[in-house]
């Protein structure tokens, strides 16, 4: 047992060292363990919260909510805007752009934003805690869950292995995605007077679909053109990009198109029962 345990921590330390040099003395960043145990620590307060919360009434957090929500539009729009300059400063290729492996201060700027981008994944984990607090736990899915917790395993990845090249694309898509869907939140956070500017909600799930379709062409394009962004990385990448578009489209056909369906047949049997009142009459 302890020459496999061996074995293990040699292949972590080999895969540590494979990382890039020029991140690796960043916060978090020289070892998975930190992250590993936000992960767990996040995994065991899903469960441990909705026990708590159980026989608990819901927090009220309006104005946490609404602050939240504001932060984390300003750090999107941020992110969104930064990454956007520098890609075009770096003059990045849009069809497949490899990982510049020079420390020049423009190529080291990207890296930070993708390390930033990191940190906002992590940051971003509070909206589970929310939901819980607010006991609204028909929004604590598996694709919920899924979703954050991976993204953050996926974004460390890259800030340790490819901070940069092909990979700016996923974080700019994302960052403008959540510009959009923040400001959802944060205005649906004011109150239920709100609810009536908020008919845009399901175009939400739209554009979280475009977004990901958009990510799995452009990642599957620095695979295929193999233009120096790590092959098993982008591998990685394109298959989880198609994992969330899998869980998404499932979580769309079952909260709007059958919701559609049965208002559909909930208007055919009015109109059916009308008819015969009116044969009967």
């Amino acid at each position: 047992m302890s020459g496999l345990f061996q074995k293990l921590l040699d292949i972590y330390r080999y895969a540590l060292a494979q990382g890039d040099p020029r991140t690796a003395d960043w916060f978090l960043m020289d070892s998975f363990v930190p992250t590993a145990i936000i992960m767990g620590s996040y995994v065991a307060f899903i469960v441990v919260g909705l026990q708590v919360m159980k026989n608990r009434a819901p927090l009220q957090l309006r104005t946490v909510l609404v602050l939240y929500n504001f932060i984390l539009v300003m750090m999107s729009l941020y992110l969104c805007n930064q990454i956007f300059h520098s890609a075009i400063e770096s003059k990045y290729n849009i069809v497949c752009q490899g990982v510049e492996k020079s420390s020049h201060p423009r190529v080291i700027k990207m890296a930070n934003l993708m390390w930033w981008f990191y940190i906002s994944k992590i940051f971003e984990l509070l909206d589970t805690v929310f939901l819980i607090l607010r006991k609204k736990n028909s929004q604590v899915t598996f694709l919920h869950c899924y979703h954050h917790f991976t993204m953050v395993c996926n974004t460390w990845l890259s800030v340790k292995y490819a901070p940069g090249g092909q990979n700016f694309f996923i974080a700019l898509l994302n960052s403008f995605v959540h510009v959009i869907m923040y400001s959802y939140y944060g205005l649906a956070a004011l109150g239920p007077h709100m609810q009536k500017h908020l008919w845009w909600k399901r175009h939400l799930t739209h554009l979280q679909l475009i977004q990901f379709f958009a990510m799995s062409s452009h990642i599957l394009s620095g695979v295929i053109n193999n233009c120096g962004y790590p092959i098993w990385f982008g591998t990685i990448q394109f298959l989880y990009v198609v994992s969330l578009i899998i869980l998404f489209t499932n979580f769309y056909m079952k909260s709007y198109l059958q919701d559609y369906k049965k208002s559909v047949i909930q208007a055919n049997g009015k109109k059916s029962e009308y008819h015969l009142n009116d044969k009967t009459d």
